[in-house]
């Protein structure tokens, strides 16, 4: 059955900053800088789309594996610096090899946060998210039966569409290579028609004015199928980015508040490693 818990605590959802810069040689996780394609994605009506040549950034566990690996989706204004090393040193402390997928540097897109001039954004992203997990599947020293999908906000909307049954049918992979879970952080849930196919865990805020969590609340008994398991939770009294530490104190981006909390940052990297082991392992 889904599920929705409540957490008494206050959160905030972010947005990735536009423009943020990667300084490798700064973090306690190196990071390469990668380039592979998006998947080839097959229209209803016949014939196939290319998907685009874009980049990320890998890092990995000491050792040889195969290890399970995540790929990240940022948020409509990209991914911070801070924010990109937090979700990095957290996953490879749990033995995960991590792919933070860049869906704008190639393409010269600075935000997509206003919402015009970008209608097939979804289709794009949904693609870039099958074409990372194409790659990992190509490294040695991934386990290409064990990858999941980490988004914010709508890096997080796109985390559903990729758990999607539909999803299943438009993109062109190998024999079995699907992700083996999604995690959605504060999703726009409204435009996810579903069934959602793939294990996914919702972490939203009831403060959110920007993906509200009633809209993702109202769709769950829509999206399960064959009993696949989807938990949403929902933290009171926080709002939109509550997991990025730039977000300290609190402003208002591209009319929306955005704030950080700590204490549902720490609940929410603590479900997410729970949620990664039970599907992953």
């Amino acid at each position: 059955m889904p599920r929705t818990v409540t957490f008494p605590a206050a959160v905030v959802v972010t947005l990735w900053c536009v423009g943020c810069a990667l300084m490798a040689d700064a973090w306690a996780t190196p990071l390469e800088r990668v380039e592979f394609e998006g998947a080839t994605q097959r229209l209803i009506s016949g014939g196939l789309i290319r998907g685009d040549h874009i980049q990320g950034y890998l890092a990995k566990p000491e050792g040889v594996g195969p290890f399970p690996a995540v790929i990240g989706l940022h948020g409509c204004g990209g991914m911070p610096a801070t924010t990109k090393r937090k979700l990095v040193d957290e996953l490879i402390g749990w033995g995960y090899v991590v792919l933070l997928v860049d869906s704008y540097a190639m393409r010269g897109i600075e935000q997509t946060c206003t919402g015009s001039g970008f209608p097939d954004i979804a289709d794009m992203r949904r693609s870039d998210a099958y074409g990372a997990l194409a790659f990992l599947a190509r490294q040695t020293f991934v386990d290409p039966q064990r990858v999941a999908a980490v988004g914010f906000s709508q890096g997080g909307w796109v985390n559903l569409l990729v758990a999607e049954a539909i999803s299943l049918e438009l993109f062109v992979r190998s024999s079995n290579l699907r992700f083996r879970a999604v995690i959605a952080f504060y999703p726009l849930c409204r435009p996810v028609v579903g069934p959602l196919v793939i294990p996914t865990l919702i972490l939203i805020e009831a403060l959110d004015d920007w993906t509200p969590a009633a809209d993702c609340s109202e769709k769950i008994d829509a999206w399960r199928a064959n009993e696949v398991p989807i938990e949403q939770i929902v933290y009171p009294g926080v709002h939109h980015s509550f997991y990025y530490p730039e977000l300290q104190p609190g402003r208002t981006m591209f009319g929306h508040w955005l704030e950080y909390n700590e204490e549902a940052a720490a609940d929410a990297s603590r479900r997410m490693r729970e949620f990664l082991r039970r599907h992953l392992n």
